[in-house]
């Protein structure tokens, strides 16, 4: 065989080796996203638009990166030296190489309260029991080190900030003197309060009960009704006087504490007429002004961020994407916003004008925050040209909601680019940056790279079943807080704290059997009933959905 065949024969072997790269679907592009996110060379599609870096053509970035971040928070955290608690606990910021703590404030009501979601999609997902420890230690150290004494005008409730790697929290609010003690930001005593209950619901410990209904006790309590320049509670306050800190009358995430309402008015937990009561009070200052473009506070949503000094020019994506969750969260949006479909649409277009870069590689990255008379972008904001993982990942979490409702399916594409971008904010070894390479060492917040991060992949997996992994076994969404978990070769038992409730699961076997209490689930078309019903994807997997209404023991067996 001459050299000039052979050449020929090693040129197609070349060629046929290529489409079988391609036809995964997964190519290595040359270089990475963008310089700032250095930790993962791009992976793209055979069209050059971006996906997962950890094998996409297995639907395995999202798992993997959850697993990434879990396992940190687990088995990697170190215990400060000095005072022998681990880092998450005394600061909100730490250093890439050593690990410790090194900002000047902490921030633990909004980092736990964002923990317990995590959680919530999290556990019923992998099964992980030690994920509830560690929830429980950041809850219980926030209810012996963190709660206002039971005599102040803001009773039993949880400071918002703390000073950077002291172990006792109420001191270094914004825009105060750091040794000032007694501040709280209102929207995260919602913040934290949803995260009690729903910790309440899935361990059944009573004092994360009580714990949520003494923030509940105190929004209802000093509600207002709110104007332009007033939101329905002041943002900072002094919690021993109730005296407005630093004229912070407008700001925070005032769905928050409509989460924590909503919920002890379902559960028929407190003092459920004053939660109703102040709710409707809220939720229509929310209709009437930010949400309603006559008013000149419409898309004025400002404050939150526990480092940020006032200003109610500053805009963020935070509070916005907060009510665009609170209105998606509902099994019907329209019962409290008959206007659900435009406002969110809305609040999805403001982000990305507001906020948005790129794209890269055909996908959005997200930022923070901004004045609005700054360049559009990063400058005199926050936080780079990368944007913000966590921001990008909520952005892409409320498409895939908006999806899920409306079947958009713009949406459904940003969801798939920008949540794909997010990965790469994670390294191998569990780091995760809030921003990228532009914060140094600095830029590993227990927030933006933990729990506001992590999150966002089990709301898209749960809203979009087929972006799960493949070949595996997963519960991805319930409307009930789900209390245990045990997943077999065959088969998935689980709990819900309501008897009446519905899952949606990815699973590679095809039930056979599905039962509630015992009781035999029969296979439906839809579920207007009680019943499951199945549909088959590509390779063999299947999406199934479950509607139990008398007891919450559910079993699935192939």
């Amino acid at each position: 065989m001459n050299d000039k065949l052979l050449r020929m024969r090693f040129t197609k072997l070349l060629m046929l080796v290529s489409f079988a790269v391609l036809a995964t679907n997964a190519l290595w592009a040359q270089g990475f996203v963008n310089a700032q996110l250095p930790w993962h060379r791009a992976v793209v599609d055979s069209q050059g638009k971006l996906l997962a870096w950890y094998h996409p053509e297995e639907n395995l970035g999202y798992d993997k990166v959850l697993h990434l971040g879990w396992d940190f928070l687990e088995h990697k955290v170190p215990d400060d030296p000095k005072t022998g608690l681990k880092i998450y606990l005394i600061n909100s910021v730490f250093n890439g190489k050593t690990l410790l703590g090194m900002y000047w404030q902490d921030n633990p009501a909004m980092v736990y309260g964002s923990m317990v979601d995590s959680l919530v999609g999290w556990y019923p997902y992998s099964g992980d029991e030690q994920s509830k420890a560690v929830v429980r230690q950041m809850l219980d150290y926030q209810l012996a080190h963190g709660t206002t004494p039971a005599d102040w005008n803001w009773p039993d409730v949880p400071f918002a900030t703390s000073c950077g790697n002291q172990p006792d929290y109420g001191r270094c609010i914004q825009d105060m003197p750091h040794e000032f003690y007694g501040g709280i930001e209102t929207d995260k005593i919602g913040e934290l309060g949803i995260g009690y209950v729903l910790f309440y619901e899935m361990t059944g410990d009573q004092k994360y009960l009580e714990a949520g209904i003494h923030c509940a006790d105190a929004l209802a309590q000093h509600v207002r009704a709110g104007d332009a320049d007033h939101t329905p509670w002041p943002f900072r306050v002094d919690a021993r006087t109730g005296e407005v800190l630093d004229g912070e009358e407008y700001g925070g995430a005032i769905t928050s504490p409509l989460r924590l309402f909503d919920e002890l008015i379902r559960i028929k937990k407190g003092n459920v007429a004053a939660y109703q009561k102040a709710r409707d009070l809220a939720w229509k200052w929310m209709l009437n002004f930010p949400l309603n473009r006559y008013r000149k506070a419409w898309d004025k949503w400002s404050g939150y961020f526990e480092d940020v000094p006032k200003n109610t020019e500053n805009l963020n994506q935070q509070v916005s994407d907060c009510t665009a969750y609170y209105i998606l969260n509902r099994r019907d949006p329209a019962a409290i916003d008959a206007g659900w479909v435009g406002h969110v649409g809305h609040l999805i277009d403001w982000a990305r004008t507001y906020l948005g870069l790129g794209p890269f590689l055909g996908a959005e990255a997200i930022n923070e925050q901004r004045p609005p008379d700054t360049i559009h972008g990063p400058v005199n904001g926050c936080c780079s040209r990368a944007g913000d993982g966590s921001a990008t990942g909520r952005w892409a979490a409320i498409n895939a909601l908006y999806y899920e409702k409306t079947g958009d399916l713009q949406a459904r594409q940003d969801a798939f680019r920008s949540l794909n971008y997010a990965t790469y904010y994670a390294a191998s070894d569990g780091k995760i940056s809030c921003c990228g390479t532009d914060y140094g060492d600095d830029g590993y917040w227990w927030s933006d790279g933990y729990a506001d991060y992590l999150r966002h992949f089990n709301w898209v997996m749960g809203a979009i079943p087929e972006w799960a992994p493949k070949g595996q076994n997963h519960l991805l969404q319930s409307s009930s807080v789900v209390q245990r978990v045990t997943y077999g070769p065959h088969s998935i038992e689980y709990r819900t704290f309501d008897a009446a409730a519905s899952e949606v699961l990815r699973l590679n076997f095809l039930p056979k059997q599905v039962t509630a209490g015992g009781a035999a689930l029969r296979q439906e078309k839809d579920l207007k009933q009680d019943g499951y019903t199945v549909q088959s994807l590509p390779g063999g997997d299947y999406v199934v959905r479950v509607r139990h209404s008398n007891s919450g023991e559910v079993t699935i067996r192939g």
